[in-house]
């Protein structure tokens, strides 16, 4: 009885015990009828058993029957499968390598192979079969996912199986070659800007100004064919132009040597003429590009124009040029009308704002003291956000000097010994509508009181003489006054507060005196970045009260400070017109003692551009750099993570020692010196 019902037997539908049971089930109620229905008559209950055992015979011969159809098909089904698997895995166009618990080769498929030559692999580690692959499987194995390498001058996707010892490769070289030629031929849009075209053409007759003109359009025109770009004039100094990519990876090869062609060949004529360019990429979206081209363009045009600047949404951007002095743009109607706007701008205030960068300078203070005095001019509370803790002692003795005179007028903000505050108690005098106003710097990064400004960040005003850098604020300013060519953002701020009435408010003395300092410190001395304008705002400055002796008392240094910038002097080393400094690892100097180093190191003769490195007192190497403003250090420093001006720049840089910055430095300006 137990082989009879033991499912085992069954056909494999009937090997489960439901199946069974219900087979049970069906068995005993078919022999029960046919008890039944000999009890009933025992004729017609013995036709019916024999209808019963026929059918019962029947079925259990049909069962069998499909029983062994079943097996027979699984079990050809299965030989099927077991064959397409081996064959699928010689056959399949995916390399394997089955390595075995030594890491040496056990197998590879015949795929493999064909890239492996005729040689016998079995036996061999990665290392010894190809150091490349070896390096790439290494570098991989626990990645956990599909990379893309280059073998044998071919792009491959790789996997490593770690935990099974199986590294998977696939050729994939013919769609890397698609994905390239669809990124070479996506489009860029671009816009050129002749700087300084009206300047330049002032003064010319139309001949002349007709041959410039043309000779500009045609040099322009002449570049963009050679490169395979579209390029058409839209007005007298703008152009457009468009391109595949691979076109603009062309012209970036060439660095845009165009730039330098046509400012060298106008100059030669006594017409010296600059171009920028803002360029876009990486957008389908046709109106999107060209809205980026035109972002890229005013980048251009606030570090100072003569550049090009390359970017996308998805990338940093890049600089080409930009190693000329910016020519000056701002006019004295220019200049009323920035003054203008920001009073108005503070007659709709509750109360305004004043912050500088970080670590403040004397350039940062003044400006910041002048807007106050603006302020006032206005009748309105005013606040200068300044950390005591962190100043240098220039600073220190500024403030020292406008807290001996005693305050005569006790409503906040409208004194300028209660004027100075930190950033905790500015937050506590915000207003709904308080305007804030940046002095000599345009990024977040670097202000002094980052919480005010993302407080603040609708309503903010900048006020700088720095070039502009890729990442500058979060938000887009209600006005930008950004000048390059201005010697300092005091200066900026002098020929603001010109056209203001001060009959209620005049300057004072110590604000004069603090904004010629500022001035002082960032021509050092009047013998850099000086312009006509330069000198006019110092003129105003010395006929309102400036005091050049208090300048001095405030520049002055202690003898420790005056031994140690003398020592980084006598750390240079001078090679190829640039003049590095090296400090020791293990001593730090001040942010003040590093700058008066490179600025010194300018008097030395052939030195065009100076660097001086140094351990700061928070960890970080910090680098100061200067030039004479025939090179470039704030594309240098851009490089290593800092910004700055022309010829006056600077980074901040951890986790590194002052040897590890060194070669950084030298690294750059040898790919910069190649790409001259």
């Amino acid at each position: 009885m137990k082989k009879i019902f033991n499912f085992k037997t069954l056909p494999i539908f009937f090997q489960s015990t439901k199946l069974g049971t219900v087979a049970l089930l069906l068995l005993f109620v078919s022999l029960t009828s046919a008890f039944f229905a000999l009890l009933v008559n025992w004729v017609f209950g013995l036709i019916w058993l024999i209808v019963v055992i026929i059918g019962l015979i029947y079925s259990g011969q049909s069962l069998k029957e499909v029983n062994e159809n079943v097996q027979e098909y699984l079990s050809g089904l299965g030989y099927r499968i077991s064959r397409s698997e081996q064959e699928a895995l010689i056959r399949m166009p995916i390399g394997l390598i089955l390595l075995n618990n030594s890491e040496k080769i056990d197998w590879v498929n015949p795929y493999m192979q064909n890239y492996l030559g005729k040689r016998d692999v079995l036996g061999l580690s990665l290392a010894e079969l190809d150091p490349s692959l070896a390096k790439n499987v290494k570098n991989y194995s626990d990645a956990n996912e599909t990379n893309t390498i280059t073998w044998q001058g071919k792009q491959f996707a790789l996997y490593v199986q770690q935990n099974l010892r199986v590294i998977y490769m696939m050729d994939i070289s013919e769609y890397a070659a698609i994905e390239v030629e669809y990124e070479n031929h996506r489009l860029f849009s671009g816009l050129v800007s002749v700087d300084n075209y009206e300047e330049v053409t002032e003064g010319m007759n139309e001949s002349e100004t007709s041959k410039l003109r043309t000779y500009v359009t045609g040099a322009l025109s002449d570049w963009a064919t050679a490169h395979h770009i579209y390029l058409r004039r839209l007005n007298t100094v703008h152009y457009i132009m468009f391109g595949y990519q691979a076109a603009l990876q062309d012209a970036e090869k060439d660095k845009f040597r165009v730039l330098k062609a046509i400012r060298e060949a106008t100059a030669q004529q006594n017409s010296p003429v600059t171009l920028s360019m803002g360029i876009a990429y990486g957008e389908s979206d046709i109106i999107k590009l060209a809205k980026m081209a035109q972002t890229n363009l005013d980048l251009a045009l606030g570090r100072g124009g003569d550049q090009v600047v390359v970017k996308s949404n998805q990338s940093v951007a890049r600089f080409y040029g930009g190693a000329t002095n910016p020519m000056e743009k701002r006019t004295r109607v220019r200049a009323r009308m920035i003054s203008q706007t920001v009073a108005e701008l503070m007659e709709q205030s509750d109360n305004i704002m004043i912050v500088g960068h970080v670590r403040p300078d004397l350039d940062a203070i003044g400006a910041g003291l002048g807007i106050w005095r603006m302020a006032q001019t206005k009748n309105k509370p005013a606040f200068l956000i300044v950390d005591e803790k962190s100043v240098y002692s220039d600073i220190k003795l500024l403030l020292a000097e406008i807290r001996k005179n005693k305050p005569e007028i006790v409503a906040p903000g409208s004194n300028i010994n209660d004027s100075i505050v930190d950033e905790t108690r500015a937050m506590k005098l915000v207003r709904e509508n308080t305007l804030l106003i940046l002095v000599d710097h345009a990024q977040s990064m670097i202000t002094s009181a980052p919480n005010l400004l993302t407080r603040l960040e609708n309503r903010v005003v900048v006020i700088d003489h720095h070039r502009l850098a890729e990442q500058g604020l979060n938000e887009k300013p209600l006005l930008t006054y950004v000048e390059p060519y201005a010697s300092s953002t005091s200066e900026l701020v002098v020929e603001m507060l010109q056209y203001q009435d001060q009959s209620y408010a005049p300057i004072t003395k110590l604000e004069a005196t603090a904004m010629l300092g500022g001035i002082q410190l960032d021509t050092n001395n009047f013998t850099l970045r000086t312009g006509s304008r330069t000198f006019d705002a110092a003129s105003y400055l010395r006929a309102n009260g400036a005091d050049s002796n208090l300048i001095q008392s405030f520049m002055k240094e202690n003898l420790t400070d005056f031994k140690a910038r003398t020592h980084l002097v006598n750390l240079a080393i001078v090679n190829n017109g640039n003049a590095i400094v090296t400090g020791e690892s293990n001593q730090t100097y001040s942010g003040i003692i590093t700058a008066q180093a490179a600025d010194e190191l300018l008097q030395i003769s052939g030195v065009e551009a100076s660097y001086v490195i140094t351990k700061r007192s928070d960890g970080r190497v910090g680098i100061s750099a200067r030039s004479t403003g025939k090179r470039n250090v704030q594309r240098v420093m851009e490089s290593m993570g800092g910004g700055g001006h022309l010829s006056n720049a600077a980074t901040q840089i951890p986790s590194v020692t002052t040897e590890e910055a060194t070669q950084q430095l030298n690294t750059i300006l040898e790919d910069i010196d190649d790409a001259e």
